[in-house]
């Protein structure tokens, strides 16, 4: 994402969706260069771009202040993307990991090759089998040098508690809104849980799949752990960056030519949560989805940010928030504390989704505390996700439904591929509806 200069009060967002490519049968494809080299120039307000694998693409927006702005910058470019797409025989496939069989033809680039070497073979595969959403908030103004890309050295308090404040939300909205979002309830086939995707990429040990992406380097997948003093957040990440330089050189790779950046230490996570080499705090742990729950994501979190700037909300996980997540005393806004937050609802949420009274709870808990204090003129932001609790069903559930009354309710846990196929096309077919419908909700100010 390109930077631009703002007055120094106004903060920016941007976001980047990922795709899958397939054909008119339902089956992945590994025709990105393709579609990259035919259609890239006719994108005038986003940037297309590759990912790791060649069945996959991603668009990213330019940083906006406005919602309108960048909603209606990626709705002109998408609508007609999807169109050039159409021309070729291909259509998108928007969910967090494709429910059938995915053979991706991995990209070789040195930065490529070095997360293959050092992650393992069958494990840097799964990176070509998951997609994901990720949004992206400004640091504040003279808090992040551009030159080097990284911090300054002399952040004043209160920039270092905005930047502290907001990574830290991130990192307690983690296991709920990737439930909301969660549409991946089969990886290669089989159904490992409510939330596949993370199951097969993060590395957590307490998952038990000893495939997943980060299995072998789980200190650079799992969850973050919470910053409760900036120099905490400086040192995490070049403790991170430091450990990764090793990793390459044990396989003669530079730093230099694996980075996108220059030289950032910043490009060595690929944590849920974020501090990035564009300047700007990155939520990146959650599900694909449709078009319209993207947008409601991003007003949920655009707004809920600077409700705690404004207010001068300090974060705290707690034991309180443990019990009473979201819960708000004067100036401090309650969260669960790290373990707890990643070892009880992340597990909970990724395997048993809304099925678990404890992650209904959660996310009961966070749409309550945003339509009583955050959410004030567009209640509309939050009604995609109401909905989501009131039927007890994400997107992963109704792929469920889907799969149990097409092959019974008690053969369900592996898909066959007619079946994936089938359901591919389904889905991608409601793209185009549902980009129409989200813009006229971002044309109202929804978002």
């Amino acid at each position: 994402m390109t930077p631009i200069s703002y007055p120094p009060s106004h903060r920016t967002f941007g976001i980047e969706l990922e795709f899958f490519l397939i054909d008119n049968e339902g089956r992945i494809v590994n025709k990105a260069d393709s579609v990259l080299e035919e259609f890239k120039k006719n994108l005038t307000n986003t940037e297309l771009k590759k990912e790791c694998g060649k069945n996959m693409l991603e668009i990213a927006t330019f940083p906006h202040l406005s919602s309108r702005h960048v909603f209606s910058n990626f709705f002109d470019d998408f609508e007609n993307l999807i169109y050039d797409i159409d021309k070729q025989d291909l259509s998108l496939f928007y969910y967090g990991s494709y429910p059938g069989k995915n053979s991706p033809e991995m990209r070789e680039e040195p930065r490529y090759y070095a997360k293959e070497k050092i992650l393992g073979k069958e494990n840097w595969k799964t990176a070509g089998r998951c997609i994901g959403f990720h949004y992206h908030y400004s640091l504040p103004r003279r808090t992040f040098n551009r030159n080097i890309k990284f911090f300054y050295p002399d952040i004043k308090e209160r920039d270092k508690h905005k930047v502290l404040n907001v990574n830290n939300l991130f990192i307690a909205l983690d296991p709920a809104i990737t439930t909301f979002m969660q549409s991946s309830p089969y990886y290669q086939g089989n159904y490992l849980g409510k939330d596949s995707r993370i199951i097969a990429y993060r590395g957590e040990e307490f998952f038990e799949y000893e495939n997943s992406l980060y299995a072998r380097q789980p200190d650079f997948g799992t969850l973050n752990k919470y910053s409760l003093e900036f120099n905490e957040l400086k040192n995490s990440i070049r403790k991170r960056s430091t450990e990764w330089k090793k990793l390459l050189n044990e396989h003669d790779v530079s730093f230099n030519k694996f980075t996108k950046y220059g030289t950032s230490i910043l490009d060595s996570s690929w944590k849920p949560v974020k501090v990035t080499a564009h300047g700007t705090i990155e939520s990146r742990g959650c599900d694909m989805n449709s078009v319209k729950k993207v947008a409601g994501l991003c007003g949920i979190l655009k707004n809920f940010i600077r409700y705690i700037n404004k207010n001068k909300i300090k974060i705290i996980p707690d034991k309180i928030g443990n019990k009473n997540p979201f819960k708000l005393e004067s100036d401090k806004l309650y969260v669960p504390q790290a373990d707890y937050l990643r070892n009880v609802l992340q597990k909970k949420s990724a395997v048993k989704g809304l099925d678990s009274m404890k992650i209904r709870e959660y996310c009961g808990s966070l749409v309550d505390f945003l339509d009583k204090n955050v959410i004030d003129n567009n209640k509309l932001i939050l009604q995609e996700f109401k909905e989501i609790l009131e039927k007890r069903k994400t997107t992963s559930d109704e792929i469920l439904d889907y799969v149990k009354k097409k092959q019974g309710y008690t053969n369900y846990k592996r898909i066959t591929q007619e079946t994936a196929e089938e359901l591919s096309i389904k889905l991608s077919d409601k793209l185009f509806k549902n980009l129409l419908i989200t813009r006229k909700m971002s044309e109202k100010s929804v978002f």
